[in-house]
């Protein structure tokens, strides 16, 4: 118990000794023109880019002040809700169309999306050994921080991982994308085991479901849902596809964004 104590009174020194010699004037952000993490001093966003993915709309200046409006997210300039209002009057799936969308610029033929729907199927089976590996053997509480971690790991089961040429980091992109929902889903079963001492169950993913489908068989025991719930889950998909338009940490888009860094 003292050695705890004692530790503790020395983390709370060296706490406030790093606090004394980092601080910074918030008034130096404005004197020397640094700005704070994304945001300018009114709260609006920082131009870090250009990008002809995405765009958000979500306020407006008036007289110097930013001014709510009703949000519109745009995916190459077509309005997003014209995308999904489209895929429920047909009745049908509509995430890998916007992942076409996002990375090639132009809505695809039927054909094109037919083949695409089918590329992305035959590249959703993880690398051998990887699930028990690097997902199994290292749980986390934390999805997000999981994904990132296999991701990461992901390099090492590359052929050739840092190959920066469009037609690698477009294939790398691709395989991403269709093994995130597998990835996803082995990450919460193991979450559900290790944490919440639950049963865990990891179905592999059939070549005929959509995206959304994949991630809701894999994760229900009995591999039950409905279309309405595949439906929902799609648009959740479509919403999420980018998230502000040159943000790498968005697969669906990475490919666009980044050439010249390594993938993983």
């Amino acid at each position: 118990m003292s050695k705890t104590i004692i530790e503790n009174e020395a983390i709370s020194i060296l706490c406030e000794q790093l606090q004394d010699n980092n601080y910074i004037n918030v008034t130096d952000y404005e004197k020397y023109g640094v700005k704070r993490g994304l945001r300018n001093a009114d709260g609006t966003g920082v131009m870090a880019g250009l990008t002809k993915i995405c765009s958000v709309e979500g306020y407006y200046m008036s007289d110097g002040e930013k001014v709510p409006k009703e949000g519109k997210l745009y995916y190459r300039g077509i309005d997003v809700e014209d995308i999904v209002r489209a895929c429920e009057e047909e009745n049908r799936f509509g995430f890998e169309e916007v992942i076409w969308l996002l990375l090639f610029g132009t809505l695809p033929t039927q054909d094109q999306l037919d083949r695409f729907t089918e590329a992305l199927a035959d590249l959703r089976e993880l690398p051998d050994n990887f699930t028990e590996d690097m997902i199994m053997k290292a749980p986390s509480p934390n999805i997000m921080n999981k994904i990132s971690r296999a991701v990461l790991a992901l390099y090492s089961y590359d052929d050739n991982p840092d190959d920066n040429s469009i037609k690698n980091v477009l294939n790398q992109s691709l395989r991403l994308i269709a093994q995130m929902p597998s990835i996803i889903s082995y990450a919460y079963q193991v979450k559900r085991r290790h944490y919440y001492h639950k049963s865990m169950y990891l179905h592999p993913p059939k070549k005929h479901h959509h995206t959304a489908e994949v991630i809701l068989n894999s994760i229900r025991s009995d591999k039950q849902f409905t279309d309405a719930e595949a439906k929902l889950l799609d648009v959740c998909l479509i919403l999420h596809a980018e998230h502000g338009g040159g943000n790498n940490s968005t697969f669906t888009t990475r490919v666009v964004t980044s050439s010249g860094t390594d993938t993983y």
